[in-house]
């Protein structure tokens, strides 16, 4: 099943546009950060590790330096940490059933 998004901000980095559209709400974001982080953590495909995918966003978005108040900041203060995480051994994230094989 594919999904289709028809968001303008939908990129590999940002499925949907969610980071994106949350932060052109500015500090009308009324948050809460952490869930909309891992709603856009899920939605990325197997093969973007969300370090490299918040990278990415910080760049393209330029959150490198911007400051936002409320939920908004905190959002980018939370992807600035994504991106800061090393990868996981495998390169992917391992839940559910699959993340108990080995």
């Amino acid at each position: 099943m594919a999904v289709r998004y028809v968001s303008r901000h939908h990129s590999p980095e940002d499925p949907g546009g969610l980071i994106a559209e949350a932060l052109a709400l500015g500090a009308d974001f009324p948050g809460p950060a952490e869930d909309l982080l891992l709603a856009w953590s899920l939605r990325l495909a197997d093969d973007l590790p969300a370090p490299e995918a918040a990278r990415r966003l910080i760049e393209r978005l330029g959150l490198a330096s911007l400051s936002l108040p409320g939920a908004a900041g905190r959002l980018i203060e939370l992807l600035r940490q994504a991106a800061a995480s090393p990868p996981t051994a495998s390169g992917r994230r391992r839940g559910g059933w699959q993340g108990r094989r080995s």
